[in-house]
C-alpha cells in the first residue's frame, strides 16, 4: 500500500502520465506581481466583518482548499497508477472522465472526501490527514 500524505503548505507538482497532453499557453504575458500582505490591515478588516461574512470566507476558503488539494491528491493517485483512466474508472466505480477533470483542477468543486478515500482504496493508497498545532 502506497501512502499519499496531504500538506496543504507544499506544491507538489505530478509526473506526467505517457501521452498527456501539456496546456496551451494563450499568451506570452506574465502576471502582475503580487503586493505584499499588510497582515495588521488584513486582521483589521477581517475583524471588521461580522459573523455571516466571515462564516462565508472561511466557507470560500474552505472550499477552494479542499478543490485544489483533492486534485493534487487524485492527480498523485491516477499518476502513481500503471492502470489507464478507463482502468481506474471501472475498478473505482468512478467515471473516468469526471476523474480527470478532477486531476487536472478543471472541476468547479473538486472531489468530496469519501471520493478521495474511496479511490486511495481502490488504487491500494492509505490517505493520511493530520493537524499540527500552532
Amino acid at each position: 500500500m502506497t501512502d499519499v500524505q496531504i500538506n496543504a503548505g507544499a506544491e507538489a507538482k505530478a509526473p506526467k502520465r505517457a501521452g498527456a497532453r501539456s496546456a496551451a499557453r494563450t499568451s506570452n504575458k506574465s502576471a502582475p506581481p503580487v503586493a505584499a500582505l499588510d497582515e495588521v490591515a488584513f486582521d483589521a478588516a477581517f475583524d471588521a466583518l461580522d459573523p455571516a461574512e466571515k462564516h462565508a470566507v472561511f466557507r470560500d476558503v474552505g472550499e477552494e482548499l479542499a478543490r485544489t488539494l483533492g486534485a493534487q491528491v487524485i492527480a498523485q493517485m491516477l499518476n502513481g497508477s500503471d492502470l489507464s483512466m478507463r482502468e481506474i474508472g471501472a475498478q473505482s466505480g468512478f467515471d473516468h472522465t469526471a476523474l480527470s477533470r478532477i486531476a487536472r483542477g478543471a472541476s468547479k468543486t473538486g472531489p468530496t472526501l469519501w471520493k478521495v478515500f474511496a479511490l486511495a482504496e481502490a488504487l491500494g493508497y492509505r490517505i493520511e490527514l493530520n493537524a499540527v498545532k500552532k
